[in-house]
């Protein structure tokens, strides 16, 4: 036999049955407000054409993901998040109803240095409102994050909102005109959470901007208080473009819906918040765990209404949001919200010797069919190994099988846990297990 050892790819990982069982139950959670949030789940496609995902983030992006030449020549690459999928879905069909919502829970892939809470293979939840220009759209995104959040238990949590307009607005007004320095002022302002201020005023300085300058986009980065302060704070700026008037606007109006909502008293508006990635181009926002800020944000949307036009003939407005499965996981467990219970079988089938094997298979799948999961020894292993193999699992109860049993129809229930047994019908165990909350 060989002692080669195979590994997996750097920044790549097995999800093994402990962990599987707690995304299980964090991604039943997520769905559940998708459904009350009434928006349809698809899945888009793990392969794209590579100027397709260019078309979204530039050719530089082929540094930042997986990509290659198929067996016919064309250049391929694995899709490195849900938004540009549903993007072109959506561009290329002019017969659904809008606005169009849309949401999804998928693995992407990115070729980034492997780090604390991000691996190159990662699983993100995402939600879509295509169609509707309307602040309330994005206010509904908003307010499934936070139930989300709420939803899988995460109580400590803060939302962070603010406009590019209104940003854009403010640091033309200093008289930055040129939109590529504009986005590289939008990416340090992006890190300012993460690094100190001196550090961001030395990124500024080697983006070319004057002292003057840094101070005063510092100052107004540094605005973030409850929603009608900021809104006073920044009510000038609104004077400065008609984009920052728009922007403005929007913010009033996202206002009013999270209030309608009831979701305002948990928002903060912050200047600081631009989302680094370039095709956003109005209300953006992230939410963070107040625990455990060192995972950085848990979620982060906004909206970008150019996007589905480079995609087909139609160019229709757009906003959402996405959450990182991993990040989100690294919280809950901090905050120990998450299931200990693994993902068995409720009842194990156990034979007493080789004679009633045969039933134990029947047992089982009359219990299967009742919806109760089952299971049943496939290794002819004595009775006390099978109950141990049943304790070492986890599964609570273990139904005991042998001639007598078979012969007056009673059968032994233990509790595992508790190590107590009761002597009942296969009808008595079905209807006692099937009332039996769920953990």
């Amino acid at each position: 036999m060989s002692d080669k050892q195979f590994t997996l790819p750097r920044g790549i990982r097995d999800i093994e049955p402990d962990e599987m069982a707690k995304r299980n139950w964090v991604y039943e959670r997520i769905r559940e407000m998708f459904r009350r949030y009434a928006f349809q789940e698809m899945e888009p496609a793990t392969l794209e054409e590579l100027r397709t995902l260019e078309a979204k983030s530039g050719p530089a992006i082929k540094d930042e993901i997986y990509w290659f030449n198929d067996k016919a020549g064309r250049s391929i690459g694995l899709r490195f998040d849900l938004t540009v999928g549903m993007a072109r879905m959506v561009a290329g069909r002019s017969d659904l109803p809008e606005p169009i919502k849309l949401a999804c829970i998928g693995g992407n892939w990115r070729y980034d240095e492997p780090q604390f809470g991000r691996y190159r293979y990662f699983t993100q939840w995402d939600a879509e409102i295509f169609g509707s220009d309307d602040p309330t759209a994005d206010a509904e995104a908003v307010a499934l994050s936070m139930d989300i959040l709420s939803n899988v238990g995460l109580k400590e949590f803060e939302v962070r909102i603010s406009n590019r307009k209104v940003i854009q607005g403010f640091v033309e007004s200093l008289g930055l005109k040129s939109q590529e320095k504009i986005e590289a002022v939008f990416r340090t302002v992006d890190k300012s959470r993460k690094i100190s201020a001196e550090a961001v005023k030395t990124e500024l300085r080697s983006a070319g901007l004057e002292s003057n300058v840094i101070d005063s986009l510092v100052e107004f980065i540094s605005i973030q208080d409850k929603p009608a302060s900021v809104l006073e704070k920044i009510s000038e700026v609104q004077t400065r473009s008609e984009e920052a008037k728009l922007g403005y606007t929007q913010l009033v109006l996202l206002a009013d819906a999270l209030q309608g909502l009831g979701k305002l008293d948990r928002c903060l508006f912050d200047m600081s918040v631009v989302r680094g990635i370039g095709y956003y181009d109005g209300i953006v926002f992230e939410a963070f765990d107040k625990g455990g800020e060192e995972v950085g944000a848990v979620l982060g949307g906004g909206r970008y209404d150019r996007l589905c036009g480079v995609y087909g003939k139609r160019s229709i407005p757009a906003t959402g949001v996405a959450g990182g499965i991993e990040r989100l996981l690294i919280s809950l467990e901090k905050a120990d919200v998450l299931p200990k219970h693994k993902e068995v079988g409720t009842v194990f089938v156990a034979a007493v010797n080789d004679e009633v094997r045969q039933h134990t298979l029947s047992i089982a799948a009359k219990l299967r069919d009742a919806r109760i999961p089952s299971d049943v020894d496939v290794k002819r292993k004595s009775l006390a190994k099978q109950l141990e193999y049943a304790n070492s699992l986890g599964i609570p109860y273990a139904l005991i099988v042998g001639p007598q049993e078979l012969k007056s129809g009673q059968f032994k229930l233990r509790d595992m846990k508790k190590r107590t047994e009761e002597t009942l019908t296969l009808d008595e165990i079905i209807t006692r297990i099937s009332r039996m909350p769920s953990e």
